[in-house]
């Protein structure tokens, strides 16, 4: 499996992306759901996962994707085998556009630290409506690295989560007083949303009573690939959120764990089991955007039905070398993306990655099928 070949990203330069491929519009079931969900920076460890279906004979037909595993989930979808998925990924290409990402110029050290303390002193559901337009650490551009689709690939289909914003720029700071703030999307082909046709969102359930996401689920099949992706990616806080059309989008973390939507889609649901999110960091964010409590949602996950649970619970300990992560620069009250500086240093953290999904999966798979 060779990953040194060099290859050229047709995207960078603003060509127009693909669009979702399935046309078919029956509402039959798939076999099989793959859940790809977040992943952060290390979402390569899904191209091993996905390579470990197909040797114990679990390839899915459809993939399921949100924050950084749609890119993975992309990259499967566009391209034909397992090494030249491998090769996109750690291309030099690949290599210097994370290194161009750049921070904010407007989020200082200290502002950002600021914000970080105020979710978590503050720390309750959804009030006032966020600043998801000027209220992020890192730029990343409206055109991401993708590759073009192959037409001989024989890829599953792709489902993206992300989430529609209900309020534009001009209403931040305003009183929220019980309104939903976003809709659930799902960027798909025409099969997944026959498949989805009249479900509601898992999130803006009473099962989660002060939630600010709508009780409609929306499925979007005329947005290509790419500008899902990069609606996908764009979690709160992190990335700015996205404009697509007339409309914004944040990232898929507003349903990072979709088991209700891939129960939906296919006889046999593949997802992992995840660690739970920092209380200080995370959950204060996603209550004061959502309005839930993201570990309450992942409770709520793990006691519902999958075939294979791939315990990826321990992902922050082992994938640290070489890893891509926050740099915190005092004396300049600046923050940056610390990523490998040598190309052959990031070459052996996605290998790192991709065999650790890789690992991971084998095992689940070898644990048998759950009852």
């Amino acid at each position: 499996m060779s990953a040194e070949q060099s290859i050229q990203f047709p995207h960078v330069n603003g060509t127009a992306p693909s669009s979702f491929s399935s046309s078919v519009s029956t509402a039959q079931p798939y076999q099989r759901c793959l859940v790809m969900a977040g992943g952060g920076f290390r979402f390569g460890y899904y191209l091993g996962i996905y390579a470990a279906c197909q040797e114990r004979g679990k390839k899915p037909d459809v993939i399921l994707a949100s924050c950084g595993a749609a890119i993975a989930g992309t990259i499967i979808h566009h391209l034909p085998d397992n090494a030249t998925r491998l090769a996109w990924l750690t291309s030099p290409e690949m290599h210097h556009f994370w290194r161009g990402l750049q921070a904010n110029p407007q989020k200082s050290l200290l502002k950002a630290i600021g914000g970080v303390a105020r979710r978590a002193l503050l720390a309750n559901d959804v009030k006032r409506i966020p600043d998801l337009f000027n209220d992020y650490l890192f730029d990343i551009p409206a055109v991401l690295p993708l590759p073009e689709r192959m037409e001989d690939t024989d890829a599953p289909d792709l489902a993206i989560v992300a989430g529609r914003l209900l309020f534009s720029p001009s209403e931040v700071g305003q009183l929220r007083a019980g309104r939903k703030l976003y809709e659930e999307t799902i960027f798909s082909g025409q099969r997944v949303a026959g498949l989805l046709n009249g479900m509601k969102s898992p999130i803006g359930s009473r099962h989660y009573g002060h939630s600010a996401v709508s009780e409609a689920l929306a499925v979007d099949t005329q947005t290509p690939v790419a500008d899902a992706v990069r609606a996908s990616i764009a979690d709160m806080f992190y990335f700015q959120c996205h404009p697509i059309g007339s409309h914004y989008y944040m990232g898929g973390v507003l349903d990072l764990f979709p088991i209700e939507i891939a129960r939906k889609l296919g006889r046999e649901v593949i997802m992992e089991r995840k660690g739970g999110y920092n209380r200080f960091i995370d959950v204060p964010a996603i209550r004061l955007v959502l309005g839930i409590d993201g570990n309450r949602r992942l409770q709520h996950v793990l006691t519902q039905s999958a075939d294979y649970w791939i315990d990826t619970a321990d992902m922050e300990t082992a994938l640290v070398k070489h890893q891509i992560s926050k740099q915190l620069f005092w004396l300049r009250n600046r923050l940056s993306l610390k990523v490998p500086e040598r190309h052959e240093d990031f070459v052996e953290m996605i290998h790192l990655q991709w065999r650790y999904g890789y690992q991971k999966a084998i095992a689940a798979f070898d644990a048998g099928k759950m009852r």
